[in-house]
């Protein structure tokens, strides 16, 4: 059928036009954008490593006209060496029921670096549900008659080759540690590079006293770490962490804590680069896969002896080693006996801070046996009281905010799906399926409104400038359609007869509603913190606690608005 040019200035000539052979409307693929991310640290949540991945698949999808975006779907913190990730599977999914036919991501190693697995996935599993794969930097798309998997397969092969250049590179720092050079740019507090010689060890003038004294507290005053921390402390010395940065900007950072902690301490004083000597290979990794870093066993270490001038005389030094070895003797039996079940015992780990200092609160056994969390802080920080509380008092009260909350959760959802059950209530729901299936026929329209523009400025019935507005116009109603369509379809769902406020938060439900004693996995479901204050008073706060508030405010408001209120 012929169809009218949308270009303003077009005047008929009045010359008999040859007919024009009506082209078959190219397909659109429904796309599903797939990024991952191996490891999320501080760092690559700065860059927005996964936005940036999407935000390439974006433009791809922009520069494209027979592509539209279905879904987007993240995996962080998953490696790439199996396929076991969340949002992989929901996109398999997808796939199956037809919702996605097309799938995007910046390259192959996105997808998998389990090369082989990724192969299958491209050339078997993706044509068996005629799907499309687009790998944008790699340049392959799998519709192209010149598609070659084997460009992806370099990538994934280069970055193999780039392991292998690590390994010789780490060869390299290990012939120059058992020479005596340093090869280390990050140096303990008190050490620093010498600007002549960036391979030499020298003396911080600033803050090599500190370790001295620090030294000195340990084995002349035999004093704990704690103790000394609060020395530090209370003098205003700034502590290592804060102390690196100040050194080079000259301010105290604003996100660093410049307070002296006793594992800071303890540390320290088995340091042996502050007796002269070198450490290294102390740490392993793995930054090709996984990006884990492990403490190697003591045998592995290299340790180099005079390789700089000390700053601790080796006697102080030698004497500090064996007060360690006597204070880790007396808490040897400890170590054995109790610590390895308290570590199973306490389910909080990092969860349970001190409601004034922020410090963790550890699971400690007193002489009588009982058990108690107590403030790791009080020691250094100042405005911190001793504070403790037992551990049956307080897996009792968290058993007890867990209980609440599901009962909340159970009740007020039996309460939305005798609601959704009334007549009105599928009446609306009806009414909004209606609105919903408009609002994707529009969309759909739409779509061949792009794709009859861009045939039009292919057959030059329009220039580039007119192209890129109408362009525009269609970008900005599309992004207000999906709006939209995703704002009903939420609004929908509400009046759902099995409607679900979260799958893994029902499940989380379902699964422990009738255990009646706290576990680990309990706590690892519902607790995101808990803050413990003096005289034993607790506040818990759980990972849905916004979802259930949400909940009950939108119960509420069904419940008044079907009462007629």
């Amino acid at each position: 059928m012929a169809r009218k040019s949308r270009k303003a200035d077009f005047v008929s000539t009045g010359k008999v036009e040859k007919p024009v052979a009506v082209r078959e409307e190219m397909p659109v693929f429904r796309a599903g954008l797939y990024a991952r991310l191996s490891l999320e640290s501080d760092a690559n949540k700065e860059r927005g490593t996964i936005e940036n991945q999407m935000e390439l698949l974006k433009k791809f999808v922009d520069g494209t006209d027979d592509i539209v975006v279905e879904r987007e779907y993240m995996d962080i913190s998953k490696t790439g060496t199996n396929f076991e990730r969340d949002g992989f599977e929901e996109m398999m999914r997808d796939i199956r029921d037809g919702r996605i036919n097309c799938v995007i991501v910046k390259d192959l190693s996105r997808l998998g670096r389990n090369y082989v697995e990724a192969g299958n996935y491209v050339e078997r599993v993706f044509p068996f549900f005629e799907v499309r794969f687009i790998a944008v930097t790699d340049g392959y798309d799998s519709i192209k008659e010149d598609a070659d998997l084997s460009v992806c397969m370099s990538n994934i092969f280069n970055e193999f080759y780039s392991r292998d250049l690590a390994k010789k590179v780490r060869a390299a720092y290990r012939s120059n540690w058992k020479k005596g050079s340093n090869v280390c740019g990050n140096l303990a507090y008190g050490l620093m590079s010498d600007p002549m010689d960036r391979h030499r060890i020298i003396a911080d003038p600033d803050a090599a006293p500190v370790v001295v004294r620090i030294f000195e507290m340990f084995v002349d005053e035999k004093m704990g770490y704690a103790q000394i921390a609060k020395v530090l402390n209370d003098d205003g010395v700034i502590a290592p962490k804060a102390y690196k940065h100040f050194k080079k900007t000259k301010e105290l950072p604003r996100d660093y804590d410049a307070i002296w902690k006793g594992h800071t301490i303890a540390r320290m004083l088995s340091n042996p680069y502050y007796a002269g000597d070198s450490r290294h290979n102390h740490h392993g990794s793995d930054r090709f896969a996984e990006k884990k870093q492990w403490e190697e066993p003591e045998e592995n270490w290299i340790i180099v002896e005079d390789t700089h001038e000390p700053i601790v005389p080796r006697i102080l030094y030698l004497k500090a080693q064996e007060r360690l070895k006597e204070i880790h003797k007396n808490s040897r039996n400890y170590g054995k006996k109790n610590e390895g079940e308290l570590a199973c015992r306490n389910f909080y780990k990092k969860k349970a801070v001190c409601g004034d200092c922020g410090a963790t609160m550890y699971l400690i056994k007193s002489s009588s046996g009982a058990a108690n969390f107590v403030c790791g802080g009080h020691l250094t920080k100042k405005g911190c009281s001793r504070k403790s509380i037992s551990e049956n008092a307080l897996n009792d009260e968290v058993l007890r905010v867990i209980r609440i909350h599901m009962n909340v959760y159970v009740d007020s959802m039996e309460m939305l799906k005798r609601m959704n059950r009334k007549t009105e209530s599928m009446k609306k729901y009806d009414v909004l399926t209606k609105e919903i299936q408009k609002l994707h026929h529009d969309m759909e329209k739409l779509t061949e409104h792009r794709q009859q523009l861009y045939e039009d400025y292919a057959e030059r019935l329009i220039d580039a400038e007119q192209y890129e507005a109408f362009a525009e116009k269609d970008a900005a109603a599309e992004a207000k359609l999906r709006k939209q369509i995703d704002e009903i379809t939420e609004y929908q769902r509400k009046y759902d007869r099995n409607y679900c406020a979260s799958r893994d938060w029902e499940a989380a439900i379902e699964k422990y509603r009738n255990i009646r004693h706290l576990t680990k996995k309990m706590v690892d479901a519902f607790v995101e913190k808990i803050e413990i204050f003096s005289a034993g008073n607790v506040t818990v706060h759980l990972i849905y606690d916004d979802m259930l508030e949400e909940l009950v405010a939108y119960t509420k408001e069904r419940e008044a608005a079907d009462n007629g209120e």
